[in-house]
């Protein structure tokens, strides 16, 4: 669980006090989320590619949505709010960007 608490750590998430959930109840829930979407794929064909234009969680503008996309960020926003002793200057973006490219770069 400490990767994914550092993952929201990262992007500038905490859990919602008020929510009485720990990581390990989103990450649960996520990962139950996905292997049901998995499971129900092979009975329902198209399943995995199919779109719905949807503008969920105070989108400006509708745009292209999975299904397993629209569960994943359902139980994000359901458990997650930005934290707010965060502040995104110009130093904690490149500290972000740093961040994502060393887990992202290939290895030689």
């Amino acid at each position: 669980m400490k990767g994914w608490q550092q993952l929201a750590g990262l992007l500038g998430y905490r859990l919602r006090p008020e929510s009485g959930a720990t990581l390990d109840t989103v990450v649960t829930l996520a990962d139950a989320t996905m292997r049901g979407m998995v499971i129900m794929a092979r009975a329902i064909p198209g399943m995995a590619t199919h779109r719905t234009t949807a503008a969920p969680f105070g989108a400006v503008a509708p745009e292209q949505w999975s299904l397993p996309a629209l569960g994943i960020a359902s139980i994000a926003a359901a458990f997650l709010e930005p934290d707010p002793a965060i502040e995104w200057d110009d130093q904690r973006l490149a500290q972000v960007r740093r961040a994502l490219t060393e887990v992202t770069a290939p290895q030689a």
